[in-house]
C-alpha cells in the first residue's frame, strides 16, 4: 500500500544509481546501509529505495551520495529549462543538497525502506518487474510512500 507523503527529506545513507529500466522509463536509486559488520556477519542491510516512475531524464553521476529528494522549485526549474528546455507534465525532482545538477523529471517517485539480505545486489522490491521481492519483502513500517498515493 502506498501513501501520498510530501518530499523534502534528507537522507545520509550512501545513495547509487541502482537500476534503470529504458523500457519501462524507470530508474531506481538505492541508498545503502553502510558496509561493516553488522551487513557481513547477517548478510542483509536495511536500504532506502527511490523508484522515479514516467522518466523522462536522469542527470546523476553513478554514485550520488547523501540525498536531499525535493521537488525543484520555480527559480530552479527555470534554470534547468534555460538549459534543457521545457519540460512538460513531469515533476523535476533534485537528488542532491544544495544542487541542481543531479535530477530526475519524471511523473512521480515511490520510496520505501527495506530490510533485505544482499543489500548492495538484491533487486528493489519496489520494482513492479521484480515480483519476487516485491512478495517477499515488505517495507519497514508497512507501507511505500508516494508523490501520488
Amino acid at each position: 500500500m502506498a501513501v501520498s507523503s510530501e518530499l523534502g527529506f534528507f537522507d545520509g545513507r550512501s545513495f547509487s544509481l541502482f537500476d534503470y529500466r529504458h523500457g519501462h522509463a524507470q530508474v531506481v536509486v538505492r541508498g545503502f546501509p553502510p558496509f561493516g559488520d553488522a551487513v557481513v556477519e547477517s548478510g542483509e542491510g536495511v536500504v532506502l529505495d527511490l523508484c522515479f516512475l514516467g522518466v523522462q531524464r536522469i542527470s546523476c553521476w553513478k554514485d550520488i551520495g547523501p540525498v536531499h529528494l525535493r521537488v525543484a522549485d520555480t527559480a530552479e526549474r527555470a534554470t534547468l529549462e534555460s538549459r534543457i528546455g521545457p519540460v512538460r507534465r513531469r515533476e523535476v525532482f533534485l537528488l542532491e543538497p544544495g544542487s541542481i545538477e543531479s535530477y530526475v523529471i519524471a511523473g512521480r517517485v515511490v520510496w520505501a525502506e527495506f530490510l533485505i539480505p544482499s543489500p548492495f545486489t538484491l533487486p528493489s522490491p519496489l520494482d513492479s518487474q521484480n515480483r519476487e521481492e516485491a512478495a517477499t519483502y515488505r517495507p519497514v513500517g508497512g507501507f511505500k510512500h508516494s508523490t501520488r498515493a
